[in-house]
């Protein structure tokens, strides 16, 4: 791996278009530091690539950010026209996104849902559950249960995680049995109200149960 360091004009680095943190958080203290100290940690750049319609990748121009997105958001909002990067011209798709998913996890920088997409997309590139949690430091119950969440309602779970939704209020879900009662009653979890939504959805399914036996 070149660990040479090149300053690379802000114009030429790209977000990576599939880095797991979709949130950069508040950069207003960094941008800050920057503009009083410069960029003091390198960035992790790789050629920039795009797919063709063969599902080729080919290299076009500048290079596209694997570890340093909010460092970038930043410096491009404190006006520096360039910043110190290291180049890595043989990281495959997936070992970048292996590499995003650590750098953020690491941080404790990633949403409950963007841990969930995070693990789907390293399966997505053939790792197993195993490999994925050898890489990510997780144990193998813990992402069967992330990528889980997947199944609810994309946007409400995006929803709930911003209102403060815990672990353990998704885990509640699974006293559930359809998918459709799990999405209702999602539309509350990170509120005042989603134990009460939780209850009566339970008692509707027990209804139901003792309807079907009779």
């Amino acid at each position: 791996m070149n660990t040479n360091v090149t300053m690379i004009p802000v114009a030429q680095l790209h977000p990576h278009p599939d880095n797991p943190r979709k949130d950069l958080g508040d950069i207003t203290e960094l941008t800050a530091s920057i503009k009083a100290n410069g960029v003091l940690q390198n960035l992790t750049v790789v050629p920039r690539a795009n797919r063709t319609k063969l599902n080729q990748f080919r290299n076009t121009d500048g290079y596209t950010v694997i570890i340093g997105h909010r460092r970038l958001a930043a410096a491009k909002a404190a006006g520096l026209m360039e910043l110190p990067c290291i180049v890595v011209e043989d990281m495959t798709p997936e070992e970048q996104i292996s590499t995003m998913m650590t750098e953020n996890i690491q941080r404790s920088d990633l949403t409950v849902y963007e841990e969930a997409e995070g693990f789907q997309m390293m399966m997505d590139f053939g790792n197993s559950m195993e490999q994925v949690a050898d890489k990510a430091g997780f144990s193998e119950s813990t992402i069967r249960r992330r990528v889980k969440l997947l199944s609810l309602d994309r946007e409400e779970f995006k929803k709930s995680v911003k209102r403060g939704a815990t672990l353990a209020d998704f885990a509640l879900l699974d006293k559930l049995d359809t998918e459709e009662a799990k999405n209702e009653v999602l539309k509350s979890v990170g509120t005042n109200n989603f134990r009460a939504c939780l209850d009566r959805a339970l008692r509707e399914q027990k209804d139901r149960k003792t309807m079907n036996a009779i």
